[in-house]
């Protein structure tokens, strides 16, 4: 599995929802669609703003698509139980799933805390071994290019600093200076700690 945890807050997100959008060819849905709606995807950076605030704590989670990577993700519906269908007024919701999708899970500052933002996805043998939905139609090998090329502008163009092994990008840094801290659980830790070395 390929996972990178760093610390971002809105610019620095919209600055890998433009790259996203001009350097590959992913089509960003959300994981969870709202009760009793189809999955919503995201053709802009405005459309994903009007849906999810950027920057802010527990923002939102995403799929990545990419069609050079698999044919089409898989649209599971889960039908509520009559309690939760009465309660939120609709019957169903849909997740957006796949072996050869990549999970950005958004985050941000609350309470002067910088929390981490999460981007991950299977490799092929974790896939075959643990994923519900198929490997096989996923092109494995044009998965670790992309993101590898993802991981490397987050890494070697966006960031400013690291907490241990975490990248801390521009904005969020910026922050870090203003007396905001990184949330390392169930640690914080601030502008003057040693475990931070900037990269700059």
């Amino acid at each position: 599995m390929a996972n990178l945890d760093f610390y971002a807050l809105g610019d620095d997100l919209r600055n890998i929802v433009q790259f996203l959008y001009a350097e590959t060819d992913i089509v960003i849905f959300e994981l969870s669609s709202n009760p009793g709606c189809e999955p919503r995807s995201f053709r802009s950076l405005a459309e994903l703003e009007a849906a999810f605030k950027l920057g802010s704590y527990r923002a939102g989670n995403l799929q990545l698509w990419s069609p050079s990577v698999m044919k089409q993700p898989v649209f599971e519906r889960a039908d509520f139980n009559a309690d939760t269908a009465a309660r939120l007024g609709h019957s169903f919701r849909y997740s957006v799933r796949g072996a050869g999708l990549i999970q950005l899970y958004l985050n941000g500052l609350q309470d002067g805390v910088i929390y981490h933002t999460h981007y991950g996805h299977w490799n092929e043998a974790g896939a075959c071994k643990r994923s519900m939905y198929p490997a096989d139609d996923c092109d494995w090998k044009a998965l670790t290019k992309l993101s590898g090329r993802i991981q490397r502008h987050i890494r070697g163009k966006l960031s400013a600093a690291k907490l241990y092994s975490r990248p801390v990008l521009q904005h969020a840094y910026n922050a870090l200076q203003q007396k905001n801290g990184l949330w390392w659980g169930p640690d914080v830790k601030y502008a003057d700690s040693a475990d931070i070395k900037s990269i700059r």
